[in-house]
């Protein structure tokens, strides 16, 4: 997978769509735009989840916590840049070891049906996409 850095176009919306999961409102509402947003990108099931833990969750988990935490939806600048400014940090390396994302991103129910969404409508567009050409 390229990093970040080197790959924006391609992140931008997956960073949005991740960050969804943070917001303080029920995220299973916007669980279809969020899997055709990842169905759509590049990346892997295993690639989302890595930038998931390692470039999301760091950034987004604080809002949680909040008594009253963003829900309408994160300044997509502001994601872009606190993002980037972590990747760039000489400390990622020990965030990174760290990072609790490993052991409770896993566990997020609707991540894990959001995995399972994405997975389900790539297999989807596929099989459409073979029909296709063998009906032309």
């Amino acid at each position: 997978m390229k990093h970040a850095l080197d790959d924006l176009d391609h992140r931008r919306p997956v960073w949005e769509a991740l960050s969804d999961l943070f917001l303080d409102t029920d995220t299973s509402l916007s669980r279809s735009w969020r899997i055709g947003i990842l169905a759509a990108s590049p990346y892997s099931i295993e690639e989302l989840q890595q930038i998931l833990i390692d470039e999301v969750y760091p950034v987004c988990r604080s809002n949680l916590w909040q008594i009253a935490g963003e829900w309408a939806g994160f300044d997509l600048q502001w994601l872009e840049c606190r993002i980037l400014r972590r990747l760039r940090s000489p400390l990622r390396r020990i965030f990174h070891t760290l990072s609790l994302g490993r052991l409770t991103v896993p566990l997020s129910s609707e991540w894990r049906h959001t995995k399972e969404g994405v997975l389900w409508r790539r297999a989807r567009d596929y099989a459409r996409d073979v029909v296709q050409s063998v009906q032309a």
